[in-house]
């Protein structure tokens, strides 16, 4: 399972970086910038290079709901009752309980529960499936209060997922996902608004078996 609300590793991660910088004898800015992201002061560079730091931490977060959203299509895509679960679970993590979330061709729906039934049947015909997530870029990021309000986010990624039809055909979908995320007190960032947008298909054979 994939854990997108425990940033505790990365902060102890960056920490260690900070201390591997000044050993080799980094100076200031970037040393702090590690620091605040590891939960520390960022005293060298003062309070620009800490709010970078936090900056990088959530968009962080925010990259990794929509990595994860793709793994869990795929799960849901293997069209058995173990993967369609998993994703599942996933989604939950990963999405608001009031989400509206839609794709080209399909009017959206509201909930995770709600788009593993969409996505449930939708890719049913399928062998198997692979979303792979590419350029990522923030439209919009305001970070959240110390008391966790007003955390907001809109992030474009594009996409392409790969189908491997019973014929042996593949059905490549190009899109683009926009994603609007907010921050959850006591939770993290979760999406709330996912509309995804075609950019254009195609059809390959598929020239070598599954390993």
């Amino acid at each position: 399972m994939v854990d997108v609300t425990n940033v505790s590793t990365r902060r102890n991660w960056l920490g260690l970086f900070g201390s591997v910088l000044a050993m080799l004898g980094v100076s200031g800015g970037v040393q702090a910038a590690a620091g605040e992201s590891a939960g520390g002061p960022a005293k060298a560079a003062g309070g620009a290079a800490g709010q970078d730091a936090d900056t990088l931490l959530a968009k962080e977060a925010i990259r990794e709901l929509r990595h994860c959203y793709g793994m869990a299509t795929d799960r849901i895509g293997t069209n058995t009752p173990e993967g369609i679960e998993e994703g599942r679970a996933i989604y939950h993590r990963i999405f608001t309980p009031d989400a509206r979330i839609g794709a080209a061709g399909y009017d959206p729906v509201t909930g995770p529960d709600a788009w593993v039934d969409l996505v449930k049947g939708a890719l049913a015909p399928y062998e198997v499936t692979q979303h792979f997530i590419g350029t990522q870029y923030f439209r919009e990021l305001t970070l959240p209060d110390a008391a966790g309000r007003g955390g907001h986010a809109r992030m474009a990624s594009y996409l392409q997922a790969w189908h491997e039809e019973k014929d042996g055909r593949l059905y490549l979908f190009v899109g683009t996902y926009e994603d609007e995320a907010v921050f959850v007190p006591g939770t993290g960032w979760r999406i709330r608004d996912m509309l995804l947008h075609l950019t254009t298909v195609d059809y390959r054979r598929v020239s070598k078996t599954r390993g």
